[in-house]
């Protein structure tokens, strides 16, 4: 197929040095791209090992996230012992090797008895919290999201004797200082985290690597108790407000904090079938991340629900509800434009837009390079460029300077941690994605 490319404006330098652009056009291709995404539930009885060869098997093909449920209800009244403790760092081990980033959950409860699976001492709840705590402080993994804390029905922070504000800070002064810069902390309501987290701290965006999860969308107006029925100035800052208040909140807090947990389909209002509100109330969420799994029924319907493009992108035209917004979970980067500015003594400036097209954003730090390539020379040049900035619908410029060279032009971005590369939206992209080349003198047209 021949190569689209695109008049460069007639920039030349002296030595007659042009760059020819490819077509940067957004594809509707799936991208598996890690930290966003569909996830699975993984349950594990905690004193149990497990069988890694035996466990490969159920891993989801094509999911890059999988919510690690630990079930250590057995160590309600003593502390998790040796065992216990080497199964838990198998277990994410094995979701590490096989690239897998991990939503943890630990829980006491797995049927919705949280009272009565919940350890009898608060200070053992607090010991718990320490001991995973320190073992993901002391080891390699790839938790991004811990949710929750212990306790509460299903994990899910509600039916617990110990959600008082007080129980809620020391919990979260326990736990956070094992977080380091990669793990996020999530609560369940907008009220928990308003009881953690000051209306200064939240004005001044002091987030604290504190997030939210929500196990109730579009279940019901108020996500299935999500969110209350007062106004905020007659509640306070730390109680549940009004659905337009709560929604606002979140709005602005998740600009910046992952967001993600599971949709539960809705009998009481008709507009949870409607395809642009339920897109809509996804992006105000700013969603990362959702459940595959749960509620089949809701699922089922977003993918008996054809999208009609009323972003007006066409590309998405004749898809399922349910293809649109996997692939628009989290991230989406797209290169727009791409320019070249020879400066002098064989140097010239790159410089491009990226857009994202995503619910939400980036939240681990990644790693940019133009790469330059002939058959004789390879060169990878870094971009200094933090695509945690770019937030849902927007987008950032970058540049670098480069000294010329014949050959193809192209960019990679990878998450930095581990190298995972992040793939762009844009069509015919792959580990890398080709930008246009570059010639001295006479232009040959390729073909590929």
């Amino acid at each position: 197929m021949r190569i689209k490319y695109v008049s460069w404006k007639n920039i030349m330098n002296k030595n007659n040095w042009v760059f020819q652009q490819v077509e940067l056009i957004e594809s509707n291709v799936c991208l598996e791209n890690p930290g966003r995404g569909w996830y699975g539930i993984y349950t594990f009885v905690v004193q149990d090992s497990i069988n890694p060869e035996e466990l490969r098997w159920s891993l989801r093909d094509g999911e890059l996230l999988a919510l690690v449920l630990l079930d250590i209800s057995i160590y309600r009244s003593m502390q998790l012992d040796e065992n216990a403790l080497n199964n838990i760092r198998s277990i994410l081990s094995f979701f590490m090797y096989y690239k897998k980033d991990v939503i943890l959950r630990p829980v006491y409860d797995r049927e919705g008895k949280g009272r009565e699976c919940e350890p009898d001492s608060f200070e053992q709840v607090l010991e718990h919290l320490q001991q995973i705590g320190g073992l993901l402080r002391d080891m390699q993994h790839s938790v991004f999201i811990f949710q929750g804390m212990l306790v509460g029905s299903w994990g899910e922070m509600h039916d617990s004797r110990y959600l008082s504000p007080e129980c809620i800070n020391r919990m979260w002064n326990c736990m956070r200082q094992y977080l380091g810069d990669e793990i996020y902390l999530a609560v369940r309501t907008p009220a928990q985290w308003r009881t953690l987290r000051s209306e200064k701290e939240f004005r001044q965006k002091k987030y604290a690597h504190l997030a939210l999860f929500d196990d109730g969308i579009l279940g019901s107006m108020t996500h299935l108790g999500t969110f209350g029925t007062e106004l905020r100035e007659a509640a306070g800052w730390a109680q549940a407000w009004t659905r337009k208040e709560e929604m606002e909140f979140v709005n602005c807090l998740t600009e910046d904090m992952p967001c993600g947990g599971e949709v539960v389909a809705c009998t009481e209002n008709d507009r949870m079938y409607e395809a642009k509100f339920i897109v809509n109330e996804l992006k105000k969420m700013h969603i990362t991340y959702l459940d595959s799994t749960h509620d089949m029924k809701a699922l089922d319907l977003w993918k008996s629900i054809s999208w009609d493009g009323f972003d007006n992108l066409k590309i998405w035209k004749g898809y399922s509800l349910y293809e649109y917004i996997g692939e628009h979970l989290g991230y989406r980067l797209v290169v727009r434009t791409v320019e070249l500015k020879p400066i002098r003594r064989g140097r010239a400036e790159f410089m491009f837009e990226i857009e994202n097209t995503g619910f939400g954003r980036v939240f681990q730090e990644t790693e940019l390079f133009l790469i330059m390539k002939n058959r004789n020379e390879t060169r990878e040049v870094p971009i200094s460029m933090d695509m945690r900035k770019i937030q849902a619908g927007t987008r950032i410029c970058g540049k670098t300077v480069i000294k010329l060279m014949e050959g193809r032009v192209s960019l990679k971005l990878q998450r930095k941690k581990d190298g995972r590369i992040i793939h762009f939206a844009n069509k015919n992209s792959t580990d890398t994605l080709y930008l246009g080349s570059l010639h001295c003198g006479k232009i040959y047209l390729s073909e590929e």
